[in-house]
């Protein structure tokens, strides 16, 4: 359906109905790209808490996981109260970061792999 959105002197037609037929066909693969994303960045969230040796008892560890959080959507970290310290630092302890380079590592990849999907959809 197409919709009309007027602006200051122009406007514009908006035709979504091939987008969303794009979104359509790709719909599963997105999911997969996501939930493969989620496991990624838990996996080396994980590794990298073993690799700096952030370990005391282990229940940061083994608290980190990857949720669905809705559709298209993930929630990946550890559910410790004090894991934000440890990935933050305080006054007295420095930040021993173990999600943000998780999650940035995974940037690249997931990007590619929703470049990879949207070009197979079209």
């Amino acid at each position: 359906m197409a919709k009309e959105i007027a602006g200051l002197d122009f406007i514009f037609d908006l035709d979504r109905r091939g987008l969303d037929s794009l979104l359509a066909r790709v719909d599963g693969d997105l999911e997969d790209v996501v939930e493969i994303a989620g496991r990624n960045i838990e996996g080396r969230a994980k590794s990298i808490i073993i690799r700096d040796d952030i370990i005391d008892t282990g229940a940061t560890l083994n608290s980190v996981e990857s949720r669905t959080a809705g559709k298209l959507e993930r929630e990946i970290g550890p559910t410790t109260e004090y894991a934000p310290y440890l990935e933050l630092g305080t006054s007295r302890m420095p930040a021993r970061p173990f999600m943000v380079p998780a999650k940035e590592a995974e940037e690249g990849p997931f990007r590619q792999a929703l470049t990879q999907v949207f070009e197979r959809g079209l």
